[in-house]
């Protein structure tokens, strides 16, 4: 099978080639052979990665039990390292290769730099990370939860009550 491209990744589909663009002039091809670590958990991060080809793994530690749990098994055009993109630019996660990957490699510094230069691009980018990635993000919280000893260590929707601003 032939390594997926840049606008066949779930993030960027619906985008046209001008919006793609800007992102593929600093996005880096790059291998990694079976059982890398692309990122660890507390680290930096400074890359999001695209999936061209091959399987990699989530690994996050159970803040409680501090038990390993494999978060999310990811495919061709899926993205992962969003991490890199929200302060405190850190990875909440460990990225492993389960068999040999080519990837897409996008640094944090050129992409935050490009969307500052472009809000347009920005706002697309921001769209697509809340239809594909927050999504995976809450069934990542429940796996930990599921986990973890049946008490919830993560904050639910009535832990945080009502102390935000009113409507009206």
């Amino acid at each position: 099978m032939k390594p997926f491209g840049l606008s066949q990744m779930k993030i960027l589909e619906e985008m046209t080639p001008d919006d793609i663009a800007p992102i593929q002039r600093f996005c880096e091809e790059v291998f990694y052979p079976f059982d890398t670590v692309l990122a660890f958990d507390g680290e930096e991060a400074k890359y999001v990665f695209l999936l061209r080809k091959g399987r990699t793994e989530l690994v996050a530690r159970h803040a409680k039990t501090g038990q390993k749990v494999i978060i999310a098994q990811k495919q061709p055009g899926e993205t992962m390292g969003f991490s890199s993109l929200i302060q405190p630019y850190q990875m909440d996660f460990t990225i492993r290769c389960l068999e040999d990957c080519h990837l897409y490699r996008i640094p944090r510094a050129r992409l935050l730099q490009e969307f500052k230069r472009n809000p347009k691009l920005f706002e697309k980018v921001r769209h697509r990370i809340a239809k594909h990635v927050f999504p995976n993000l809450q069934k990542a919280l429940e796996k930990l939860q599921d986990k973890g000893d049946q008490e919830s260590w993560y904050p639910q929707e009535e832990d945080l009550g009502s102390s935000g601003p009113k409507e009206g």
